[in-house]
């Protein structure tokens, strides 16, 4: 595996992870101050919410594993 590569897919994965943070965190804002609505509006901000926290959820686990990954390639290159 090519260390650069993993680094730069490091990279991309970090920006999705703080971009999905960034969009979850202002929508859950949103969503505490929101007035209710019809249960139309109310049914599709919850999916709206849930994709939020998925995408988010979906993001860190992925980053997290990178993380993980270029660790042991950094510590199998230094044994």
């Amino acid at each position: 595996m090519n260390m650069n590569e993993e680094t730069k897919k490091l990279n991309e994965l970090s920006n999705k992870y703080e971009k999905a943070k960034a969009i979850y965190l202002a929508e859950a804002r949103r969503d505490m101050e929101r007035k209710d609505g019809s249960s139309r509006q109310d049914a599709l901000h919850d999916r709206f919410m849930q994709e939020s926290k998925d995408e988010y959820n979906s993001a860190k686990v992925a980053f997290e594993n990178q993380v993980k990954h270029v660790a042991k390639l950094l510590s199998d290159k230094n044994t």
